[in-house]
């Protein structure tokens, strides 16, 4: 692998971990552009309103909120991401596709999909090819 797709990998890691699961909102906000572009609906532009929405709507309800990698691909600039979200540990949990574009060493824009799992199908169904 290119060191290039390496090292953006690595950056979606490190932001994942640090903005998702360890709440560090500092550390996530160094690795984002100033004028990041969330395309997540309701939002709304740029990197401190980014962490201001997810901490009042995720961080503070759901504290346990966490977001676990079950695979990474990267291409040119772009990195995708499919993990499971879960807002408690016991939550019922959901499938989630990440696509995040990488421009001069940090995060520029993010857009994102996601689906709960279904009633009378398990994580494992859907997510067992990632395996």
């Amino acid at each position: 692998m290119p060191d290039s797709l390496k090292a953006n990998k690595d950056l979606v890691s490190e932001y994942i971990e640090a903005f998702y699961n360890a709440k560090d909102f500092d550390r996530a906000k160094s690795l984002l552009t100033e004028d990041f572009a969330n395309h997540h609906p309701g939002v709304g532009a740029g990197r401190d309103r980014t962490v201001e929405t997810f901490r009042e709507q995720a961080a503070g309800p759901f504290p346990e909120f966490s977001l676990t990698v079950l695979r990474t691909i990267a291409e040119g600039e772009f990195v995708w991401t499919h993990s499971v979200a879960r807002i408690a540990p016991d939550a019922p949990p959901a499938v989630v596709v990440d696509i995040w574009r990488v421009e001069d060493g940090k995060l520029a824009e993010h857009w994102d999909v996601g689906q709960a799992v279904p009633e009378g199908t398990t994580l494992d169904e859907m997510v067992s090819d990632a395996r």
